[in-house]
């Protein structure tokens, strides 16, 4: 068994959540489905439900000031998709 960071414990809880709703997720995580990139960028969780997308980004104190160009690809994508939603959280 991995041992997961705290980052991806939180990326698997949000994974379940959708799942447990009903929603099709893929995870970027060990030992699951990782979604496909977008613009290069791999995003830690896209869940789909019918004609529904919402792309999640997990963010750890080290990647906030990082990824933020990452964030900033994930949030125009969803802004160019109709029902497609962008979050990203902290851990």
């Amino acid at each position: 068994m991995v041992k997961l960071s705290e980052h991806d414990k939180k990326v698997k809880r949000i994974a379940a959540g959708y799942r447990g709703k009903g929603w099709d997720v893929r995870a970027d995580l060990p030992d699951d489905k990782p979604p496909k990139p977008i613009h290069g960028k791999t995003p830690d969780i896209v869940a789909t439900k019918g004609k529904r997308a919402i792309i999640v980004e997990v963010e750890t104190d080290q990647s906030f000031d990082k990824d933020k160009n990452q964030r900033a690809i994930f949030r125009d994508y969803a802004k160019g998709k109709s029902r497609t939603k962008f979050r990203w959280t902290t851990v």
